[in-house]
């Protein structure tokens, strides 16, 4: 295909950065439990850091005077900034004539719909790459350190606000008590007592395989759901998919994605969750985890606000193709660290 002929299909607008850019955000995601439970939703920023204010609003019980007397002060708020940048991800790929050879004539309506499907699959393949690049950087955030593909920590939620993370005892060894429903109450109890005016209508516990296996192992679940059945039971069905108990819900999650060290080009399989562990969360908050993505480097998207990821097409030197350059600039962050809490068992 002459230079000519790959540079008119560039000059269509089906094919500018925006075009593109808006094609692979709409590709299906895979990794998808924290997308589909939308629990760091997305903002685009102007910037490429991001400014979180805190402000300590003390409300205290007024003391009783004396009429006439002198009046109680108000407290002065106390406001501080936690200051983060965002980190920046760039993927290539191609389009080579090799994989346009045989296709139908240039110009006709069947090249351009076989030229769509190519240009398709390869927006679907960056795409994967980007989600999953996406689903492990959020988990790292709720479990605490934002790790690089090399295992260096990018940052670590915690440490970004003072803050340590509470932990919760379910004692699955202790069989003359209910461990877990007592871990579940203070767990929530101690939630509820730090999140401030933050909105919140349930808890939900991301459990890892091990730790789900114990907790619905335990005896206290065989005798609360001995005699239950008007609602799926714990013990009899598999509930990885999710379940009520104790005021909260169990969801057991598996997920893990292979990470390649660039320095060594070794593979290892990072889990999102350790078997023998949970992480849990208040749901329907409003302001605790957010996916904010600056502007690419592009001089069209400076200024503008971000989005998740950006595509450009260029020519490839002596008419070889078309390379594909994709670039995100994501921070994912746990804005109240405080009300991610982390289980386990000491026994």
């Amino acid at each position: 295909m002459p230079q000519m002929e790959l540079a008119r299909i560039l000059e269509n607008p089906h094919y500018s950065v925006r075009a593109m850019s808006d094609a692979i955000i709409n590709v299906p995601t895979r990794y998808k439990l924290l997308s589909l439970l939308r629990l760091f939703p997305d903002k685009g920023i102007r910037t490429t850091y991001v400014e979180i204010h805190r402000k300590n609003m003390t409300l205290n019980i007024l003391p009783t005077t004396e009429r006439g007397g002198p009046a109680s002060k108000g407290r002065r708020n106390t406001r501080d900034k936690v200051s983060v940048g965002t980190q920046y991800i760039s993927h290539e790929d191609q389009i080579l004539a090799d994989e346009v050879q045989n296709m139908p004539m240039f110009g006709s309506d069947d090249f351009f719909e076989s030229f769509d499907t190519l240009v398709n699959e390869k927006l679907e393949g960056m795409f994967a790459k980007y989600e999953q690049t996406f689903e492990k950087q959020r988990w790292d955030a709720l479990r605490g350190d934002v790790l690089d593909t090399d295992g260096t920590v990018l940052y670590n939620s915690y440490d970004l606000f003072g803050i340590e993370q509470a932990s919760f005892d379910f004692k699955f060894g202790t069989t003359t008590s209910d461990g877990a429903m007592q871990a579940a109450k203070d767990s929530r109890r101690y939630i509820e007592k730090n999140k401030g005016d933050e909105p919140m209508n349930g808890m939900v516990w991301f459990c890892g395989p091990d730790f789900m296996d114990k907790l619905t192992a335990h005896p206290s679940m065989a005798e609360a759901y001995r005699n239950q059945q008007s609602r799926p039971n714990p013990l009899l069905d598999d509930m990885h998919d999710g379940f009520r108990h104790g005021g909260a819900t169990y969801i057991e999650h598996n997920g893990c994605v292979p990470v390649v060290n660039p320095e060594t080009g070794v593979e290892d399989e990072v889990q999102f969750i350790a078997d023998d562990e949970a992480i849990g969360i208040p749901f329907g908050t409003s302001q605790v985890f957010r996916s904010y993505f600056a502007p690419g480097t592009m001089m069209s998207n400076v200024n503008m606000p971000g989005q998740s990821i950006y595509v450009s097409p260029k020519l490839l030197d002596h008419g070889r193709g078309i390379e594909l350059f994709s670039e995100s600039a994501p921070l994912f962050l746990v804005q109240k660290p405080q009300l991610v809490v982390r289980g386990y068992s000491s026994n």
